[in-house]
């Protein structure tokens, strides 16, 4: 019984401990991590942040508490990972295959089974730990027994496999491309011409590009409301929404008024994921503006902010134009 109050408790109080530190050491990232989630409506610094404090409270209580706080404690750890497992489950089936930035900048792993699995594994040993708590309440806090009891040697061994396991999917792949990652692509225009969106950036004109395919019900929002905001959009920059050839999308696409991809790789190469719809804004100096907006919601929001900017951008010449007149 000792065994179960003690090593499942230990694990989830490194975990957690990690976890939590790992979120408040990089907020920065909190959009992101939200986005590969798929939460939205949520303010994204202080949501990550509110939980980054929750998983640090909860490993100290698991570390200090006795008795009720023990039982305390070890409910909302229990509250807290089956909520991971239900929101990473979530995002799965709504095809995020993005990095969940779970540990901030220590380690990650991306949505999808792997995660899931790691999820459910914490959700029994949270279990386990409140069968624990709940049986044994009289034991001392976990950091005396840690201390005192013979147990100590196993379990810092395991607590230190469990870190290891995390740190094991550290992040090593680079999201975010440089700005000479970005290739000299080249896409045939609705009109049947040849265009270089780099190309056409770097000589004065930002590209908005806009990644769709025909059959997605969000993509299709995107493509029937560039035909009212597409002109605010274009006083701005160049509007581009692309589609790739080979999934079932023609070249002939290009007709309908979508740009086509005759390489498919385009996003690939930019380091977009395959859901879509998805966005992102090729500024002026060739470069990609981070970061990117990926789902329906996220590339939504991401057009109203290119529509709000174009809109301030151009009052100003609006009010000179009637000063002259």
């Amino acid at each position: 019984m000792l065994a179960l109050a003690t090593l499942p408790a230990l694990v989830l109080a490194a975990v957690f401990a990690v976890s939590g530190a790992g979120k408040l050491l990089d907020l920065g990232a909190a959009p992101s991590t939200l986005r590969a989630l798929r939460v939205t409506g949520l303010p994204a610094r202080p949501t990550v942040a509110a939980v980054a404090t929750l998983e640090l409270l909860t490993s100290a209580g698991l570390l200090l508490g006795t008795g009720p706080a023990a039982v305390t404690a070890s409910c909302v750890a229990l509250a807290l990972t089956l909520l991971f497992l239900a929101t990473g489950m979530r995002a799965q089936t709504m095809a995020s295959t993005d990095e969940c930035g779970c540990f901030g900048p220590v380690a990650s792993t991306r949505v999808g089974p792997a995660m899931t699995a790691r999820n459910a594994s914490l959700s029994a040993l949270a279990g386990l730990t409140l069968a624990g708590a709940v049986v044994e309440p009289t034991l001392p806090s976990l950091a005396v027994r840690l201390i005192s009891s013979p147990l100590a040697t196993a379990g810092v061994v395991l607590g230190t496999v469990a870190v290891a396991m995390i740190a094991s999917s550290l992040r090593i792949s680079p999201a975010d491309p440089p700005a000479e990652g970005v290739p000299d692509a080249a896409l045939i225009t609705p009109d049947g011409d040849v265009v270089v969106p780099r190309q056409r950036a770097l000589r004065g004109r930002a590209q908005l590009l806009l990644f769709v395919r025909r059959g997605c019900a969000s993509c299709e929002n995107i493509i029937a409301r560039m035909t009212w905001d597409g002109e605010l959009l274009e006083t701005l920059v160049d509007v581009r929404l692309i589609v790739p050839v080979g999934d079932g999308s023609p070249l002939a696409a290009a007709e309908e008024g979508m740009h086509a991809d005759p390489s498919g790789e385009f996003a690939a190469a930019l380091g977009i994921p395959s859901e879509r719809p998805a966005g992102v804004l090729l500024t002026t100096s060739g470069e990609l503006l981070h970061p990117l907006a990926v789902g329906g919601a996220a590339t939504a929001a991401f057009i109203e902010t290119m529509l709000a900017a174009a809109a301030e951008a151009r009052t100003p010449r609006s009010d000179e134009d009637r000063s002259t007149h």
